[in-house]
């Protein structure tokens, strides 16, 4: 397996919701009605960070977009895909 790049720091940060704008708020709190949760969040170096919201029924990923609309297609690959 390989080494643990993320180290110390956190998948979700406490402070979240500073972290997301005004639309992405809303539109969390909405998603959060539908089964939908803030899962992790992908911080690539020298890039925007892609924020990433699971749904347990149907057990998909999707990046919330700064607009706060959500990206089902983002190809989102966790460890456990890499595993499988």
């Amino acid at each position: 397996m390989e080494q643990e790049r993320r180290g110390s720091i956190a998948p979700l940060p406490d402070d979240i919701s500073d972290r997301l704008n005004t639309g992405q708020i809303h539109a969390l709190k909405q998603l959060e009605e539908l089964g939908w949760s803030m899962k992790f969040v992908r911080r690539p170096l020298n890039q925007k960070p892609t924020y990433v919201v699971f749904n347990d029924n149907n057990q998909r990923y999707a990046a919330l977009n700064d607009d706060g609309t959500l990206n089902l297609m983002a190809g989102i690959k966790t460890r456990l895909d890499l595993l499988s």
